[in-house]
């Protein structure tokens, strides 16, 4: 029925073959068997293409039925097993997976050694369905549908300068004051993103304020370590910078005009702490303090 279903999908036993790990001809001895056992045709094939016969339509439709109740039945299986085992396949932002996620990560594999884990870093938005991630880790808010959605702890930018920049040029003391300093720029992947905009939070109001730099970067990361170099003022999340300011440096300033804090979520599907793999990931996820 697997090489049928996935026959039927992708149009020819060449592809199909090598999902299922094994040559053409077999899956081609598969589909034959399978139509000798039924007594009926499922595929008129040329040389060029196949199509379904009436019957194999109907059955395909069937066939994924029944696959789809296999896999359940493994799945319950596996929720049985003495050890969690299988991937995780995550998707997360850049800065928050390299300073965050990825310690929390090797600590869980730690903990559970049968788990492997598929980290993808990217700023962009992600399907977590169509790009068939399990979990996903969201800033800002939300607009998915039909996912579950649990509170982690916000994500708040700062402002911080190394020293030595801040001995040359000065503190600036309140927002306007930026004119005067080179700001380190992020360039957004949201092409609807502003870069060359910085939200202040005066008189209890979030405020926008255009700022000007000469350097620019689309990674996170590589910002800090300009800030850390001198050269210039960096907004970035807090627990990117806490370990360089506790090292001194890097300095915060603006501390008064700090822009509201971004929500974060960890976002899964309903069917997803069915799976022990997943909702031992999901729980130790929210009893971290990170």
């Amino acid at each position: 029925m697997e090489a049928f279903v996935l026959t039927v999908k992708t149009g020819s036993f060449a592809t199909s073959s090598i999902s299922l790990n094994t040559s053409p001809q077999m899956v081609a001895k598969y589909i034959a068997f399978l139509e000798n056992h039924l007594g009926l045709k499922l595929l008129n094939r040329t040389t060029r293409s196949q199509m379904l016969t009436e019957f194999g339509k109907q059955y395909y439709d069937r066939c994924l039925v029944i696959l789809g109740e296999v896999k359940k039945t493994k799945t319950l299986a596996q929720q049985f097993s003495e050890e969690p085992k299988g991937r995780i396949r995550i998707s997360a932002p850049v800065s928050f997976g390299r300073f965050t996620l990825i310690p929390l990560i090797s600590h869980f594999m730690q903990s559970y050694p049968q788990i492997n884990v598929d980290v993808q870093l990217s700023d962009r938005y992600v399907d977590l369905v169509k790009e068939e991630f399990d979990i996903a880790f969201r800033v800002g808010e939300l607009n998915d549908s039909g996912l579950i959605a649990r509170k982690l702890s916000p994500y708040q930018p700062i402002f911080a300068a190394a020293p030595s920049y801040l001995a040359e040029h000065g503190i600036p003391s309140t927002p306007d004051d930026l004119k005067d300093h080179q700001c380190l720029i992020y360039q957004y992947v949201n092409i609807n993103g502003n870069d060359n905009i910085w939200p202040f939070t005066i008189n209890g109001k979030l405020v926008q304020i255009p700022i000007t730099g000469a350097f620019k970067s689309n990674d996170a990361s590589v910002l800090a370590v300009a800030a850390v170099e001198g050269l210039g003022i960096a907004m970035l999340s807090e627990f990117m910078l806490a370990d360089l300011i506790k090292q001194k440096k890097l300095l915060p300033i603006l501390q008064g005009y700090l822009p509201p804090a971004k929500k974060m979520h960890l976002l899964y599907t309903a069917d997803a702490q069915r799976l022990p793999k997943l909702s031992l990931f999901i729980d130790f996820v929210l009893s971290s303090d990170f």
